[in-house]
C-alpha cells in the first residue's frame, strides 16, 4: 500500500473532518465561520472622511478651494479691466472718440474695476479724466469703492479732486462717509488733520463738531521753527531753546490752531467763537441734542 506525503494526509484529514461535521450537525446547527479579512482605508477614503478634497494635485477643504477659485476670478477679472481701462483712456485723446469714452468709465458698476480704477485715478495727471474715474467709483456700491473715495477725500494731493470724492461721498451716505473720515482727525499728522476736517464741513454732519473742536488747537513735535502744514500760528513752549538732539537737529513742542478746523466747525453750526475751545463747548453742550442733530437749526 502506497504512503501518502504528510501534507497531503493532513489535507485529507481535514476535509474528512469538515465532512463529517456537517453530516453529523443537528439541524438548525449554527455554523461558526472565520470572519472576513479587514480592509484599511484608502488615502482618499480617510481624507474624504476628514473632509478634503483632491484639488490640483493637493488635499483641500471646500472652503479652501471656494477662496483659491474666487482668488482666481478675480485676478482674471482686474486683468481685463486694466486692458479696458486702458483702451479707454487711449480713446480720451482722440477727438472722434472722447466723448463716447468718457461715457463708458462713467459707467463703470462692477467692483472687480475698483483696484484699477484706484491706481489709475493716483497715477491720472489730468484733473478732467480724475473727475471721469471719481463719478465711476461713486457708482460702484461696494466697500472697497467707498474706502477708495474716503481715502481721495482725506489724501489726495490735489485740492478739486478731494471736493470731488466728498461731493461723491456726500450724494452716497454723508453720515457713513462722515464716519469713516472722523479717525483721520487723530494722529499727528497736521496736514491730514486740516483736510479731514475741510471734507466733514462740507459733508455738513452735526455729528462731526463735537470731535472738531477737539482738534481745534492741535500740540506736535517739529524738527523746525516752521508751523505744520494747516494752522496759523504756533506757540512754543516757555522752555525756550527746545531739546537739542544729535547732528545739531533741534525737535520743539508747537501747539497749532487748524484753520481748516475753524472753517468745518462754522460751516456746520453757523457759529464762530474763532479760537476760544472753550466756548464752543459750552456752545455744544447748550444744545443738549443727539449725536447727528443740525447744529444751524438751534
Amino acid at each position: 500500500m502506497r504512503r501518502l506525503a504528510p501534507a497531503t494526509s493532513a489535507t485529507l484529514l481535514a476535509v474528512a473532518c469538515l465532512a463529517t461535521s456537517l453530516r453529523g450537525a443537528e439541524p438548525g446547527a449554527v455554523v461558526i465561520e472565520p470572519p472576513p479579512a479587514t480592509r484599511s482605508p484608502s488615502q482618499q477614503e480617510s481624507m474624504a472622511a476628514r473632509g478634503f478634497v483632491r484639488h490640483r494635485g493637493s488635499w483641500r477643504t471646500v472652503q479652501e478651494i471656494e477662496l483659491i477659485e474666487r482668488a482666481e476670478r478675480v485676478n482674471v477679472a482686474q486683468k481685463e479691466w486694466n486692458g479696458r481701462l486702458e483702451r479707454m483712456r487711449k480713446r480720451l485723446d482722440q477727438p472722434a472718440q472722447a466723448e463716447a469714452a468718457a461715457e463708458e468709465i462713467r459707467e463703470i458698476s462692477d467692483p472687480f474695476a475698483v483696484p484699477v480704477l484706484t491706481a489709475a485715478l493716483a497715477a491720472e495727471p489730468h484733473a478732467r479724466v480724475r473727475a471721469l474715474y471719481v463719478e465711476a467709483l461713486s457708482r460702484i456700491r461696494s466697500p472697497e469703492a467707498a474706502q477708495t473715495l474716503v481715502a481721495v477725500a482725506i489724501d489726495h494731493a490735489d485740492s478739486e479732486t478731494r471736493i470731488l470724492a466728498v461731493e461723491r461721498l456726500a450724494a452716497i451716505d454723508a453720515a457713513a462717509a462722515a464716519g469713516a473720515i472722523l479717525p483721520s482727525l487723530g494722529g499727528g499728522d497736521n496736514g491730514r488733520i486740516n483736510r479731514a476736517a475741510a471734507a466733514l464741513g462740507r459733508l455738513g454732519c452735526g455729528s462731526a463738531v463735537s470731535p472738531l473742536i477737539d482738534v481745534l488747537e492741535t500740540e506736535h513735535v517739529v524738527a523746525t521753527d516752521r508751523p505744520p502744514e494747516g494752522s496759523t500760528t504756533a506757540t512754543f513752549t516757555p522752555s525756550g531753546g527746545g531739546l537739542a538732539l544729535g547732528g545739531g537737529a533741534t525737535r520743539r513742542k508747537v501747539r497749532v490752531q487748524n484753520q481748516q478746523v475753524l472753517e468745518a466747525l462754522v460751516a456746520l453750526t453757523g457759529a464762530d467763537f474763532s479760537w476760544d475751545v472753550d466756548a464752543w463747548r459750552a456752545w455744544l453742550a447748550s444744545r443738549q441734542s443727539p449725536p447727528d442733530f443740525d447744529p444751524r437749526r438751534g
